[in-house]
């Protein structure tokens, strides 16, 4: 029962703490925000239960395992919502899992360094595409100038890629979660999800308002962390929405000229990205040696 209850709560609050990504570009184009949240909660659970068991883990899966990896992320996840922070929960696992297999001599180098390699590739791609599809959106819309309609479409695929964020989210993150364990709690897990259809403060919400008035950039940078996603998650590797998010948004500021970090913001936001992986490693090998 113990580790059925901290699968639900780290999931919880994992899909609480991150639906900021899936309803604030809903919200900023004026959808309302009762609909965002539920759009949020029920797309992270659906995904989780149909797509979460294509997620591998890079130990050998059990009780344990997952025990202590629920316990090294609930913490920190705990911290950042309480301090309106998105937490990176996929960089909190990954140290788990690093941690329980360094606690157990059985780290699979060949996982870590498909990772590692993902993460590198997908900050590459995320910046060129969401780049390119600025571009290219910035074109039409200036060939389209004067015409309504656009807007309105816009609001349309800005929700569908939402949802679809949301359900890659559910499918990426809490399907990883849901690895450590073989599987076998990603239905508590899936459940878990639906936290995310709970009111919450803003959180980012004032980023995604600023862009929406800025015409369909705020699509760009959406297809850009969905596309990146999706492949991690067909690859059945783990990889942040907030990490998507930041390198998406660098692409979008190339693109458009306007600066959205300073180099005080990147230091502590991959300071924050550090302290992440570190508990998730020193937390899992003190409890697996404990244990």
């Amino acid at each position: 029962m113990l580790d059925i209850a901290l699968a639900i709560l780290a999931s919880a609050l994992i899909a609480y703490n991150n639906s900021v990504i899936v309803a604030g570009p809903m919200v900023s184009i004026g959808v309302r925000r009762i609909f965002a949240r539920l759009a949020s909660g029920f797309s992270i659970a659906l995904g989780a239960l149909i797509m979460g068991s294509a997620m591998r883990s890079s130990i050998a899966c059990g009780s344990e395992a997952a025990i202590e990896a629920y316990i090294s992320v609930i913490l920190p996840t705990l911290l950042s919502t309480y301090f309106s922070i998105p937490f990176s929960a996929s960089i909190g696992l990954i140290g788990a899992s690093i941690g329980e297999g360094l606690s157990k001599g059985a780290l699979d180098p060949l996982w870590l360094a498909q990772v590692s390699l993902l993460w590198l590739l997908s900050g590459v791609f995320l910046i060129l595409v969401s780049l390119s599809l600025y571009i290219t959106l910035r074109r039409i819309l200036s060939l389209l100038q004067g015409q309504i309609w656009i807007l309105g479409f816009s609001r349309i695929i800005t929700t569908a890629i939402s949802i679809l964020s949301g359900i890659l989210l559910g499918a990426n993150t809490l399907g990883f979660l849901s690895s450590l364990e073989c599987h076998r709690l990603l239905l508590p897990i899936a459940l878990g999800g639906l936290a995310a259809a709970i009111p919450s403060p803003a959180l980012l919400e004032g980023v995604f308002r600023w862009f929406s008035v800025r015409h369909l950039s705020i699509t760009s940078i959406g297809l850009s962390i969905v596309l990146a996603i999706s492949i991690a998650t067909y690859l059945g590797l783990p990889l942040s929405h907030t990490y998507a998010l930041v390198f998406s948004l660098i692409g979008y500021s190339i693109a458009s000229g306007i600066s959205m970090f300073s180099r005080r913001s990147i230091l502590r936001l991959a300071r924050t990205w550090i302290y992440s992986l570190a508990v998730g490693i020193g937390v899992t090998f003190i409890l697996a040696m404990i244990t």
